[in-house]
């Protein structure tokens, strides 16, 4: 998956907020953390709920990352609400945070995450211009 898709930008935020949880958390664990943080850039069309759903947009991304990375065997599935890193999400963050870090995957693509988040994927980072402006309707054609 794409690292500038809206899946794989959201599969890297949860990734990476396991990472620095450690061990296993709840669904709200993980989308509180990633909150708290300042990581992803919620706007006004992140929080209306999708059709037939009660959470917030952002929240049903999350979740479907978060399946995304059971299916490629980053995070454990054992147990219903648990979400863990696997040892291949470790390495999965890893190698992506240094891909970010040498410029071989553009942050200024990513247009889901907050600076902070950028700039602790390229510590290098600083606001451009050239940043990608996150489309008003991204979340309406999931």
């Amino acid at each position: 998956m794409s690292p500038y898709s809206n899946r794989g930008q959201c599969m890297i935020l949860v990734m990476q907020a396991l990472a620095e949880l450690r061990g296993s958390n709840t669904k709200q664990e993980v989308i509180g953390h990633i909150i708290q943080t300042g990581y992803y850039e919620v706007t006004r069309h992140d929080l209306p709920p999708y059709d037939g759903q009660n959470e917030s947009r952002y929240h049903t991304l999350l979740a479907w990352a978060r399946k995304d990375c059971v299916e490629l065997e980053y995070l454990l599935g054992h147990e219903r609400d648990a979400w863990a890193l696997s040892r291949n999400g470790d390495r999965a963050i890893l190698k992506a945070r240094e891909l970010f870090g040498k410029n071989e995957w553009d942050v200024r693509r990513c247009y889901l995450w907050t600076p902070k988040f950028k700039l602790l994927m390229l510590p290098s980072y600083l606001p451009s211009p050239k940043d990608a402006k996150r489309p008003e309707d991204i979340l309406d054609a999931l």
